[in-house]
């Protein structure tokens, strides 16, 4: 059976790991924890990416009309040994179905800005009927052994909304957004770095087989969360 390892080294079976990080608390209690225990911030983190050539990559994107199943939501620096992952936006949306969204605190409202690859030019092409629209943010809970015992350590993790969070942020208005559990989270990710991840929520179709050796080889990579 395949491991994966918490901090200070411990190997843990698939279904360890798994025990381990359903142990978290209630959602409020871990985003109050996150909201107090941010990241440092720089003045550059608001220095929104500009458009190449004048052309709006997201919009670009969209007039692909690409499969839902294609849309992939990459986020760096996770507990996975340091791993880019790629979330798939569609399984995470499932898991929002029966969910109330969360209004972010302020300081959470900057980090699900400051984590996020955001497009300036995007903000004033957001539709009228989305602008309000809540995001999709996950719970990262990695088992830590740092004390000798077994606790979780936790993440703020960006999926959808990025633009709209900073639209309302810079219009003064407050931002909410669908949150994830960490066991929703581990089902959401399509890919660790470029391969298989053994908690996602469905089957591996052929077609998925081939976007991982696409992105195995650097051929393609989703840029834009």
């Amino acid at each position: 059976m395949a491991q994966l390892s918490a901090r200070r080294g411990k190997a843990f079976s698939l279904n360890e790991y798994l025990d381990a990080v359903r142990g978290h608390s209630p959602i409020p209690e871990m985003l109050a924890y996150l909201s107090e225990n941010h990241r440092t911030w720089t003045d550059e983190d608001f220095d929104y990416n500009r458009s190449k050539d004048g052309s709006c990559e997201k919009c670009g994107t969209r007039a692909l009309d690409l499969s839902p199943m294609a849309e992939l939501k990459s986020s760096g620096h996770t507990g996975f040994d340091g791993e880019d992952v790629q979330y798939s936006k569609f399984i995470a949306e499932r898991f929002t179905t029966s969910k109330e969204p969360f209004t972010l605190t302020p300081n959470l409202h900057r980090e699900f800005i400051c984590q996020s690859w955001i497009e300036g030019a995007h903000l004033d092409h957001i539709p009228e009927e989305h602008m309000h629209d809540p995001g999709i943010a996950a719970i990262e809970a990695q088992p830590d052994l740092s004390d000798g015992k077994l606790g979780l350590l936790l993440s703020f993790r960006v999926i959808d909304g990025s633009h709209r969070a900073a639209l309302t942020h810079r219009e003064g208005r407050p931002f909410s957004a669908y949150i994830l559990t960490p066991v929703e989270n581990l089902n959401s990710i399509f890919a660790i770095g470029a391969k298989k991840n053994p908690f996602f929520s469905v089957p591996y179709s052929p077609e998925a087989d081939r976007v991982l050796d696409l992105m195995a080889r650097g051929v393609v990579g989703p840029n834009v969360k």
